[in-house]
C-alpha cells in the first residue's frame, strides 16, 4: 500500500484537537455504548433524525447525518450548501445548481451528469437506470436531514460504488406538524418563495412543499427558473404496518454560460463564454417521480420493506460542441440532446435479529431492480432551434442488485460485519436512424462485491472502525457508444477510522486507500466534445476529519455560547505507472479542502456565524499536469434572529472579500502549459436575506 503523506495543513489538526479538548466542561453529548436503534419511530417507513443518527453509530466506516437545520438558516440552494461541512464530500457549482459532486474521488473528472454515487430521496433512487444522475430537482428547503454513506458503507441501499450513497430525507406529518412560509432574496436578482405544511390526521399523516426560485445569475447568460413540489402521504394501517406514497415534481430551466480561460476570468469573471451564449446553451428538464414504500414489523420483530417507483424525465439540452459527420463538406452545427426517459423500479429488504453461534446477530438482505428506457434524439441546432435530426436511438438499461449484510456481536463492545452484493447490468442501444449505418450495440456487466469490517466500542463515547471492500461500477450511456466498449470500473478500498466525543468535542476521522482498475477518466477534446477512457491502474487515498465543539460559554452575556466546526478533506488521486501518464495527478478537484466556522448564539434568539473556505493549492486541468488553477481563501458571514416561535429572519453574506477564483474546472488531455477555457468562476461578493413565518 502506498503511504499517505500528510499535507501541510494536516499538521495543524493535532494541535487544534488538543486545544479543543482543553476547552469547556466535561460532558459527553452522545452515548455510543448501546448501538441498538432505540429512538422512537413515529413513521415506520421514514426515519427521523434521531433514528438516522443511531443507525450511523452501527456503521464500521465513514458516514454522516446532516440535519437540515444546519443549512436552512442560509441561502441553501446547491448540493455544496447542504454538504459543504461533510468531510470527504466535495461539491462545487459550475453555474447555479449545475454542480460537480464527488466522494473520495468518485466521478473525479466528470463535470456533467454525475456518476459514481447512488443518490436517493427517502430511500428511493434518484439516479437513472444507467447510473447517471442530476440533482437539481432536490429542494434543500424540503428536507429533514441528509444521510451520507461513503463507499461500501452504503450497502444497505444496494450501492457498491466507490463514492457510496447520499439519501435526502423529507419530513413526514409526524416530524413537521405545522405550516411554514419562507421568502428570501439577494444578489443577482435571486428570489425564492416556499410554502410547506404537514400534520397527522387519525391514521394518516402528510407533508407537502412547493417552492419557486428565480435568478439572473452572477455571470452573463446564467439565469435560472426552478419550480419544485415534494409531497408524501402515509397511512398507518396498524402499529406494525405502514404504507407511504411519494410525489416529486420539478421543472428546471437553466442557462449555461460555459467555461473561461484563466485570463478571461481574471479580466471579467461575469462574462459568458461567447460560444455558449451565441449557441443558447441550456440544460432544462421536467421530471416527475412517484413511489410507494411499505414497512411491516412482524410479531417476532423482523422488519420488511418493499417499494415501487416510476420516473418520467424530459431533457432539452442545446450544447456548444458540434455533431461531426465524416465526409460532410458543410461546417458542422452544434448538437442538441432531446431525451425522454422512463424508469420503473422495485426494491425490498428484510432486517432481522437472532442468535448465531450463541452470539447476537443482525442480518439484512435486500434487492433492487430497475429498468429504464430513453428515447435519445440528437439534433443539429441553431440557437436552440432544432434543424436536423442527427441521431435517434432507444437506450435501454437494466440493473439487478442482490445484497446481504451480517453483523455478529462477539461481545457488548465488538462487532464483526460481513457483506456481499451481486450486480448485473445490461446496456442496450437500438439505432432508429439507419441512414448513416446501424449503430446498435449491447453491453453486459456482472460482478460480486464483498465487504468485511469491524466496529469496536473502545469506550462509552469512543468508536474505532475498519473495513475492506470491493466496488463495481458499470458505465453509463454517456460513456458508451457503438465503437467504445468500456470495461466496468472496479476498486478495492481499505478504511480505518474513529468517531466519538470527549469534553464536548465531537470527531469523526477516517483514513482510506483505494486501488482502482479501469477508472473512468473524462476529458474534453479540442472541439469541446466530451471523451472518456479506462485508465489501467489508479490510486485514491485520503484523510477525512470532522471536528466540532464549544469554544466559550457566557463570553459576552449569561447563557451565550461560541461553538466551532472544522471539516478537512485531503484526497490524492493518481495514475499508477500508466504507460501514457505515469504517476500524474488525475485532475478535477483540489487535494486539500477546508471549511471552518464559528457559531455565536445569544439567549435573546440571535446568532452570528463567520466562516471560511480554503483551498491551499491549485489543481491541474489536464491529464499531463501542465496547467493548474490557483489557491484561494473565501470569507463569509451569516446571521439570524428568532423573534418568536413563529418568526425568524436571516442574512447570508458570501465571499465578502470579493475574491476572484475558479470554483471548479473542466479537464483536457494536454494543455501544453497554456491557458485553456476550462475554468468556472466562483460567485463574487453576494448577500442574501430572508424571513420565515411558522404557525
Amino acid at each position: 500500500m502506498m503511504p499517505i503523506r500528510p499535507p501541510h495543513a494536516l499538521r495543524l489538526v493535532p494541535a487544534a484537537l488538543l486545544f479543543a479538548l482543553s476547552q469547556g466542561h466535561v460532558h459527553a453529548q452522545t452515548n455510543l455504548a448501546d448501538v441498538e436503534v432505540k429512538a422512537q419511530r413515529e413513521a415506520l417507513s421514514a426515519a427521523n433524525v434521531r433514528v438516522a443518527t443511531e443507525k450511523l453509530e452501527q456503521i464500521p466506516g465513514g458516514a454522516a447525518v446532516v440535519d437540515a437545520k444546519t443549512f436552512e438558516a442560509g441561502k441553501a440552494v446547491t448540493i455544496k450548501d447542504m454538504l459543504d461541512f461533510t468531510p470527504g464530500v466535495f461539491s462545487q457549482s459550475r453555474v447555479n445548481e449545475e454542480s460537480r459532486l464527488s466522494i473520495r474521488g468518485s466521478g473525479l473528472s466528470r463535470t456533467f451528469h454525475m456518476r459514481g454515487i447512488r443518490l436517493l430521496q427517502d430511500g428511493i433512487p434518484i439516479n437513472l437506470a444507467d447510473g447517471g444522475s442530476d440533482f437539481q430537482d432536490i429542494d434543500p428547503l424540503a428536507l429533514q436531514h441528509i444521510e451520507v454513506y461513503k463507499g461500501a458503507n452504503a450497502l444497505q441501499y444496494g450501492a457498491a460504488s466507490l463514492g457510496g450513497a447520499i439519501n435526502f430525507v423529507t419530513p413526514t406529518g409526524y416530524t413537521t406538524p405545522n405550516s411554514v412560509v419562507r421568502v428570501d432574496a439577494g444578489s443577482n436578482e435571486f428570489a425564492r418563495a416556499q410554502f410547506k405544511t404537514g400534520d397527522v390526521v387519525g391514521n394518516w399523516d402528510y407533508f407537502a412543499s412547493i417552492s419557486q426560485l428565480r435568478s439572473d445569475g452572477f455571470r452573463q447568460f446564467s439565469g435560472q427558473k426552478n419550480t419544485r413540489l415534494n409531497a408524501n402521504v402515509g397511512l398507518k394501517i396498524s402499529p406494525q404496518l405502514e404504507t407511504r406514497f411519494y410525489v416529486i415534481h420539478g421543472d428546471m430551466n437553466q442557462e449555461l454560460p460555459g467555461s473561461l480561460t484563466k485570463a478571461q476570468m481574471q479580466a471579467d469573471r461575469t462574462q459568458a463564454n461567447s460560444v455558449s451564449s451565441s449557441n443558447n446553451s441550456q440544460r432544462d428538464f421536467l421530471i416527475t417521480r412517484v413511489a410507494n414504500k411499505t414497512t411491516w414489523i412482524s410479531p417476532n420483530g423482523v422488519e420488511y420493506n418493499a417499494g415501487v417507483y416510476a420516473v418520467n424525465k424530459n431533457l432539452y439540452h442545446p450544447l456548444t460542441f458540434p455533431n461531426i459527420v465524416q465526409g460532410n463538406p458543410n461546417p458542422p452545427r452544434p448538437a442538441l440532446i432531446d431525451q425522454q426517459n422512463r424508469d420503473v423500479g422495485i426494491f425490498g429488504s428484510r432486517i432481522s435479529e437472532s442468535e448465531l453461534f450463541g452470539y447476537r446477530h443482525n442480518a439484512t438482505v435486500g434487492y433492487n431492480y430497475v429498468k429504464g428506457m430513453t428515447e435519445n434524439r440528437n439534433f443539429d441546432h441553431v440557437r436552440g432551434e432544432r434543424v436536423r435530426l442527427h441521431a435517434y436511438d432507444d437506450q435501454k438499461a437494466r440493473n439487478i442488485e442482490l445484497y446481504g449484510e451480517s453483523r455478529l456481536h462477539l461481545n457488548d463492545r465488538f462487532q464483526f460485519i460481513t457483506g456481499l452484493q451481486w450486480t448485473h447490468a445490461k446496456r442496450t442501444s437500438d439505432d432508429q436512424l439507419l441512414s448513416d449505418g446501424n449503430g446498435s450495440y449491447e453491453r453486459r456487466y456482472a460482478q460480486f462485491s464483498p465487504k468485511v469490517g469491524a466496529l469496536w466500542q473502545a469506550a462509552d463515547n469512543i468508536q474505532i472502525y475498519t473495513n475492506l471492500s470491493r466496488a463495481f461500477e458499470p458505465p453509463t450511456f454517456s460513456e458508451t457508444s457503438p465503437v467504445r466498449a468500456l470495461e466496468a470500473q472496479e476498486s478495492t478500498t481499505f478504511e480505518l477510522g474513529t468517531r466519538g466525543n470527549l469534553k464536548e468535542v465531537k470527531w469523526d476521522i477516517s483514513v482510506y486507500h483505494s486501488r482502482l482498475n479501469n477508472e473512468f477518466v473524462t476529458y474534453q477534446l479540442p472541439a469541446m466534445q466530451p471523451a472518456i477512457l479506462n485508465a489501467d491502474n489508479t490510486r485514491h487515498q485520503g484523510v477525512e476529519i470532522g471536528l466540532a465543539g464549544p469554544f466559550a460559554k457566557n463570553a459576552l452575556s449569561q447563557g451565550d455560547k461560541l461553538d466551532w466546526t472544522l471539516a478537512y478533506t485531503f484526497g490524492r488521486f493518481r495514475f499508477d505507472n500508466d504507460s501514457v501518464y505515469g504517476n500524474a495527478a488525475i485532475p478535477g478537484i483540489p487535494e486539500e479542502y477546508v471549511r471552518a466556522k464559528l457559531d455565536y448564539t445569544h439567549p435573546k434568539g440571535w446568532t452570528v456565524s463567520p466562516n471560511l473556505e480554503y483551498v491551499p493549492q491549485g489543481y491541474f486541468v489536464d491529464l499531463r499536469n501542465t496547467f493548474a488553477s490557483d489557491p484561494y481563501l473565501l470569507v463569509g458571514l451569516s446571521a439570524s434572529y428568532k423573534a418568536s416561535e413563529t418568526l425568524r429572519f436571516f442574512v447570508d453574506g458570501r465571499n465578502l472579500t470579493d475574491k476572484n477564483y475558479a470554483a471548479t474546472t473542466g479537464v483536457v488531455i494536454n494543455a501544453g502549459g497554456a491557458d485553456v477555457a476550462q475554468f468556472a468562476p466562483g460567485e463574487g461578493r453576494s448577500v442574501f436575506a430572508g424571513v420565515e413565518v411558522k404557525w
